[in-house]
């Protein structure tokens, strides 16, 4: 990013806007956020408790960019660092970014005693960094939340400047559009919590602006319910992801359908994509 552009879109976002849902007070992201994070079944098709749905994908990402012990890893956005802490104990050195205050402090909390991972508040669209990390990993669903297209496409090239030249960047999503549109993947679903609360999860997909529209809602042991802020993410299909990494100055786009590798299909519960400088 120039500097030109960097100023432009400092003046853009320091202007007053509309709250939105994954802000740091938009109510969805935070301590909530972690407690529904923390189901005893996960999102796949074969439950898995957090530890384990965490081992898994910690695991995977070292397998699938052939991470070496010491290489440098830009986790963005990190949340409340399940998967920085994961990498930063398997000897790799990790940045982890986000906008929330809350889920930071706990990642920090958690990181007592590493001294290769360092957690930082900042916007990703306000990135800055130049070449400097051997991966940047962005997991869990987490791209796609804005809702112009330029400012998500501009997430995605500050990732390509943060890398390497010849850094991997993945990007992870259960989001797969063809079992979206072939119904298989779930709208509607209710998890059991580690608290033994339950999550119901309520979601659409809009084929004219291509976005999972959705929401949390947390059910009391007493059958009360609490409602999370509706949340947005502009989703994509392989094809149409390989084409912005492409934009963004990519070279060499693979996709996967699980963390052991497997190829991507119709069928595929997540969408994995790696994409070379």
């Amino acid at each position: 990013m120039s500097q030109k552009d960097r100023i432009d879109l400092i003046n853009i976002y320091e202007k007053p806007i509309e709250k939105e849902w994954w802000m740091e007070d938009g109510g969805f992201f935070g301590r909530r956020y972690i407690e529904g994070d923390n189901s005893l079944d996960g999102y796949l098709s074969i439950p898995q408790n957090l530890n384990e749905r965490s081992q898994c994908e910690i695991e995977g990402v070292i397998r699938l960019l052939d991470l070496q012990p010491k290489q440098s890893i830009l986790d963005i956005p990190c949340g409340y660092g399940r998967h920085s802490l994961g990498l930063a104990r398997q000897g790799l050195r990790v940045v982890g970014v986000d906008i929330n205050t809350q889920e930071l402090e706990i990642a920090e909390k958690h990181s007592q005693g590493l001294t290769n991972v360092q957690f930082i508040k900042q916007d990703m669209r306000l990135l800055n960094y130049d070449q400097e990390f051997d991966a940047v990993v962005n997991l869990f669903f987490s791209f796609g939340f804005f809702q112009s297209e330029e400012e998500n496409f501009q997430v995605l090239r500050n990732f390509y400047q943060a890398l390497k030249p010849g850094g991997k960047f993945l990007m992870h999503t259960d989001v797969n559009i063809p079992r979206v549109l072939s119904g298989q993947y779930k709208l509607a679903e209710i998890r059991s919590l580690q608290n033994g609360k339950k999550l119901e999860i309520i979601e659409s997909y809009d084929r004219v602006s291509k976005r999972i529209n959705g929401q949390w809602i947390f059910i009391n042991e007493d059958g009360t319910k609490e409602e999370t802020s509706p949340y947005s993410v502009r989703v994509y299909s392989f094809a149409e992801f390989s084409d912005l990494c492409q934009q963004a100055g990519f070279q060499v786009i693979s996709g996967y359908g699980d963390w052991m590798g497997s190829p991507l299909s119709d069928r595929s519960e997540d969408m994995i994509v790696i994409a070379e400088k």
